[in-house]
């Protein structure tokens, strides 16, 4: 056990040594949708962007590595329900965390991402109201979703890639003011368009 103990220590202590520590900003854009649990709710797909800080770590000699942003999104979001269609800007607050692995080239290295995010509905209660028209019901402002993504990385400064949210927590839930009994838990699934410079 001792020796066990001794050889991970080692090992944290050559990846500290070895781990490369950036900083940059990020930017691009957002794609959105809302699945229902009813299908008496539709939602078209929307376009928005996101902005924000980045830091990275990479550790060369294994290639693996993790990035975290901290990310102002806003989020443009359709509700089609009883004959009304409604969109919206919402703004949100986001914190992806991912840990990657790279394939390192001479000038690019093409990479893979995932790890969870968490998302926090900065929009007033007027602006939440006004997009669900017909339709009654109340939003999470916390939810929770998992990234998967790739991109590549050019001259180790520029970063290129996509990434699909997988929503784990409801976005909320619905109800048709005009019809009773009709109820639709929902959902936010996102693709983002993502480029970032690294210093």
């Amino acid at each position: 056990m001792k020796r066990m103990c001794f050889v991970a220590a080692m090992l944290l202590s050559v990846v500290s040594m070895h781990a490369q520590f950036r900083w940059g900003v990020e930017a691009g854009a957002n794609f959105n949708s809302l699945s229902f649990s009813s299908d008496m709710f539709k939602s078209g797909n929307r376009a928005g962007f996101f902005i924000g800080p980045k830091v990275d770590v990479k550790i060369p000699l294994l290639g693996f590595g993790a990035d975290a942003s901290l990310l102002y999104s806003l989020n443009s979001v359709n509700v089609q329900a009883a004959g009304v269609d409604k969109s919206k800007n919402l703004s949100y607050l986001e914190i992806p965390m991912n840990v990657r692995y790279a394939f390192s080239f001479k000038v690019i290295s093409l990479y893979l991402a995932t790890g969870p995010q968490f998302n926090y509905c900065m929009s007033t209660d007027e602006t939440i109201a006004s997009l669900y028209g017909a339709a009654e019901g109340g939003i999470n402002r916390s939810t929770w979703g998992w990234n998967v993504g790739a991109g590549v990385e050019i001259l180790k400064h520029l970063q290129v890639g996509v990434t699909y949210t997988i929503p784990i927590s409801d976005n909320g839930n619905l109800e048709l003011s005009d019809v009773s009994n009709v109820f639709s838990n929902y959902k936010q699934k996102t693709v983002k368009l993502r480029l970032a410079y690294m210093f």
